[in-house]
């Protein structure tokens, strides 16, 4: 189900952009007639602030939204081997560090996700699984390092 909608997001999006892009060069070919020109350059310039309103907005939004997953989660599996007293401690920045009986042994990166089919955002973590991790939860599964080797 999510394959269509994410389409038509991307199909939207990419007739904005073409529209206000085609606006553009209209006032551009037709810079001499000004009667056309300017309410087709007027036109360009609103809807151009209009997309970067959303799109500030939406940054806005994400990283308020980022702030409530800040903190410990505990983590289960470390580098393929079970773990009891690790966690991983969620920073602001986008970064974290994991935690084994109170050292720092690790550090990564971490970001959070929305989706069509899925309300509201979830937690990505470097190295981290590739299901979605809740914020409420407050627990990662694993964190694997030894992918990449």
């Amino acid at each position: 189900m999510a394959g269509p909608a994410l389409a038509l997001k991307y199909l939207v999006i990419f007739v904005f952009f073409g529209f206000t892009v085609l606006l553009l060069l209209y006032a551009i070919v037709r810079r001499k007639n000004l009667s056309k020109a300017v309410p087709a350059f007027l036109l360009f310039l609103i809807l151009t602030a209009i997309a970067t309103y959303i799109y500030y907005q939406n940054e806005t939004s994400e990283l308020e939204a980022s702030k409530k997953f800040l903190g410990d989660y505990k983590l289960e599996r470390l580098d393929r081997k079970t773990c009891d007293n690790c966690k991983v401690r969620l920073y602001d920045g986008f970064k974290y560090d994991i935690i084994v009986q109170g050292k720092i042994v690790g550090h990564g990166k971490w970001h959070i996700e929305s989706a069509i089919d899925i309300p509201g955002y979830f937690l990505k973590v470097e190295n981290g699984p590739n299901w979605v991790v809740w914020e409420h939860n407050r627990l990662i599964e694993f964190i694997d390092r030894t992918q990449n080797e």
